[in-house]
């Protein structure tokens, strides 16, 4: 059987399917809903103020009120627990003429007390008592057809074969894939559900789990040459400094050097608030590793912060031979800095992921720094191991990983983490205001200004935009000019050239401007110790963690410094945590709970494509289960193996065995 067999799927829905990555009868029988939506009819509890169902009967016919966005808004009464209530609904021109007197309908929505109104987002006029609706997340093909499509392929007899070893199927009662796709598809109670949930949860972390622990052998079982490090050298470097290094950080320089001079190849990642002095750590290691006779090299996710290294760099070690490497380097330097390194004329070379393009060659690499990557998958750090043979890597982040996302996504690595922050380092005050307050707020943003500091204004959309009711660029443009007459602001987002980038940029650190309005292009590493003040418009949109990063580009010198959340919502409890804390780990495990895995990592980074459910808690034994299990697994798997089978090989089977559920 093939898709283009089944009934009512054409060619412009085959295209579609084939779009969404579904060539065959099994991707779509695995291609589970997004989403399950359960509808309990309970009139008992109608005018409690919660989205529910409930039976009504219509009073009167609808009138159209108001158009948003395009969308109809419908008012009607109904009578519901035979109280006659006023009803409002956005839809399209076909309910109005559905909407009869005298109707009995079943109603979705919320009752308001305040306005003594029903707010609905669906209405349904069979009758139910339990109705579960099924979402698959393609919009252009209607999710009856997906169902029936599906139902077709079942009732055919197409069968699917469990990946998941049997013992654990067993275990812990999952169920055969066969029974999970009838109930995934045609569910008849939460139940059922749930069944789905386990089992999906837990093959998605077993098999991400396990590919970490062969990455982590195959890690091991590659060895290099130990490195010869000149501690005393180090040393003179560290009481140069004109600050003393704190504890934390005495500790992780401790580590990796301990990994420099180890015959284990070194995969570290360094993780520390905002602020927290890892970038020194960095540079430290670097030059113990140069001393030995190698090179290093420093990556950054941004130019921007590329150009700042560098500087850092320059001013730390002048007499190191360092060279930057970005797009923006004529062709002409950029050839003479690929010769000057492949001849080992050049100590450290700083710049983006440019560095490990196949032109780059190095005389001598011993070292990789990679800056802010967080977001870099297990995928992505297996194909760096098996680029650089040998050579040890570095990760540092200022986004803090929650404990139990540091166990499983970070398994492969070792981890260290800077806690305690420099001496005299004073903490972000931070405040939430109304954006019926940015008047008020303009005065203290005044003050600021009269005293030579100068102000980050963070804002959420470059242009307008239909489907976000965001401020954009423009807007904020125009409203920051009328409420800051006299101070120059300049504009910054992700669509400049990068030559206009690094121009307003400079213009900001050379303060010839007053104000920048930006995009989160600032969330990494720009260090301009005279701004103080950081506003964030429509803060409600983004996660803790981000604000908390994007707040750190304040307080980087001896002024106290302020952060102003500005949002357009009543109530947004989740960002009062912000007023209260500046640790980093904390907001960080607040932000995991709220978001889960993928918000939180970025879903194409974090290995969990296939969870199409809200993230829970109780998730946490399901990943401790699936990360024993995994080890056990890798083990059996290698020795049934031939000796001398490469663990790479292993990881290529084990990436293939996963089950392809969407």
């Amino acid at each position: 059987m093939e898709l283009k067999d089944i009934k009512h799927i054409g060619p412009v829905t085959l295209d579609t399917l084939y779009a969404n990555k579904i060539y065959t009868p099994k991707d779509l029988l695995l291609h589970f809903p997004k989403k399950y939506t359960f509808y309990q009819v309970d009139n008992e509890h109608a005018f409690c103020g919660e989205l529910l169902c409930f039976r009504a009967v219509i009073a009167t016919r609808p009138v159209w009120i108001k158009t948003i966005k395009k969308t109809k808004a419908f008012v009607f009464y109904a009578y519901v627990n035979e109280r006659k209530i006023k009803c409002i609904i956005f839809s399209g021109d076909y309910l109005r003429f559905k909407l009869q007197v005298g109707v009995s309908i079943i109603c979705y929505g919320k009752y308001k007390e305040k306005e003594n109104e029903f707010s609905l987002s669906a209405i349904f006029f069979d009758d139910f008592t339990c109705r579960i609706v099924l979402d698959y997340g393609i919009p252009e093909i209607h999710n009856k057809l997906i169902q029936n499509a599906i139902e077709k392929i079942v009732k055919a007899g197409y069968h699917i074969e469990d990946d998941l070893p049997d013992y654990l199927i067993e275990k812990y009662r999952l169920g055969r894939m066969d029974e999970i796709v009838r109930l995934a598809h045609f569910p008849k109670s939460a139940v059922d559900c749930s069944k789905v949930y386990r089992r999906v949860r837990y093959e998605d972390f077993f098999w991400y789990t396990a590919s970490l622990e062969a990455v982590k052998r195959l890690r091991d079982t590659e060895m290099k040459q130990p490195k010869q490090v000149e501690r005393a050298i180090l040393e003179a470097e560290i009481q140069k400094l004109s600050y003393e290094l704190t504890m934390d950080q005495t500790m992780v320089i401790e580590e990796c050097l301990h990994d420099l001079e180890s015959s284990k190849i070194m995969n570290r990642l360094i993780q520390g608030d905002v602020g927290s002095g890892k970038s020194i750590v960095a540079f430290l290691c670097s030059l113990a590793v140069i001393h030995s006779g190698y090179q290093v090299a420093f990556m950054a996710p941004t130019e921007l912060l590329a150009k700042q290294h560098f500087e850092n760099a320059k001013k730390l070690f002048p007499d190191l031979s360092i060279e930057l490497l970005t797009s923006s380097v004529k062709q002409k330097d950029k050839a003479e800095v690929l010769y000057k390194l492949l001849h080992g004329r050049i100590s450290l070379i700083i710049g983006t992921h440019a560095l490990l393009e196949s032109k780059v060659l190095f005389h001598r690499l011993g070292l990789v720094i990679i800056d802010e990557q967080h977001r870099f998958g297990v995928n992505q750090r297996r194909m760096l191991l098996e680029k650089l043979k040998g050579v040890d890597a570095l990760y540092l982040t200022a986004t803090p990983i929650p404990r139990t996302l540091g166990l499983t996504s970070f398994g492969d690595l070792d981890l260290s983490m800077i806690k305690t922050m420099p001496k005299n380092r004073k903490p972000v005050i931070t405040k939430i205001v109304s954006m019926d307050n940015l008047s008020r707020l303009a005065i203290t943003l005044e003050r600021h200004l009269a005293l030579d500091e100068q102000i980050y204004v963070v804002v959420p959309l470059i242009s307008e935009s239909e489907h976000l009711d965001y401020t954009d660029m423009t807007q904020a443009l125009s409203i920051f000019k009328e409420l800051l007459p006299q101070a120059k602001i300049g504009v910054l987002h992700g669509k400049m050239k990068t030559s206009d980038k690094d121009a307003i940029m400079n213009d900001f650190k050379n303060h010839k401007l007053d104000c920048l309005l930006s995009t989160t292009v600032i969330e990494v590493g720009v260090d301009v110790k005279n701004a103080t003040v950081m506003v964030i418009l429509d803060a409600e949109r983004y996660g803790l963690s981000q604000i908390h990063q994007l707040r750190g580009r304040v307080g980087r010198g001896d002024i106290q410094s302020y952060c102003y959340l500005v949002t357009t919502k009543e109530g947004v409890q989740r960002l009062d945590i912000l007023e209260k804390t500046v640790d980093g780990f904390v907001l960080a495990e607040e932000d995991f709970k709220l978001r889960g895995p993928g918000d939180y990592l970025g879903e194409e980074q974090s290995g969990f494509n296939s969870l199409n459910f809200d993230f829970e808690s109780k998730d946490i034994s399901i990943w401790k289960c699936a990360l024993a299990d995994s080890k056990e697994y890798i083990s059996k798997f290698m020795a049934n193996e031939v000796q001398n089978t490469r663990l790479a090989e292993i990881f290529k089977q084990i990436s293939l065995k996963k089950t392809k559920i969407n």
